[in-house]
C-alpha cells in the first residue's frame, strides 16, 4: 500500500547545506547563498505539533513542532531542512512510516530565526 495522493497536499522543498571551506578550518556559506540550496520539491502531508518558546542566543524566540510525511527517500537525514513556503524548518529526527512506503520527519521551526 502506498501513501494516499490526497493526503500529500503541501509542497516543501529539501534543502541541502550549500557551504564551502573557509581557509581556516571551518565551512562558511557558499557565494550568493544563505548556506541552503533546494535539492528537491517534495508534495507533503504537514501538521503542526505544538508550539513554544524557547531561548537561544539569548533570543526568546516563538519554535513550533511539526510532523511531515512525504514518500519515501533514502537521502534525507537531519543535516538538511524543509522549506514550506515562508517557513523554514530543521529536521530533527526521521524514520520510515508503518508501511515502509514514506518518511515521517519531527522537524522545528522559529529557533533558527526563520
Amino acid at each position: 500500500m502506498t501513501i494516499a495522493a490526497g493526503r500529500l497536499r503541501f509542497r516543501v522543498a529539501l534543502l541541502a547545506p550549500d557551504t564551502i571551506e573557509n581557509g581556516r578550518g571551518g565551512r562558511m556559506p557558499s557565494p550568493g547563498s544563505d548556506g541552503w540550496k533546494a535539492v528537491a520539491d517534495l508534495w507533503a502531508d504537514v501538521i503542526a505539533l505544538r508550539g513554544d518558546e524557547a531561548v537561544r542566543q539569548s533570543i526568546e524566540r516563538p519554535v513550533q513542532l511539526w510532523r511531515v510525511e512525504v514518500r519515501m527517500r533514502r537521502d534525507v537525514t537531519t543535516h538538511h531542512r524543509l522549506r514550506w513556503g515562508a517557513i523554514v524548518m530543521d529536521i530533527k529526527s526521521v524514520a520510515p512510516n508503518d508501511a515502509g512506503d514514506g518518511l515521517v520527519m519531527t522537524c522545528e521551526s522559529g529557533a533558527n530565526g526563520k
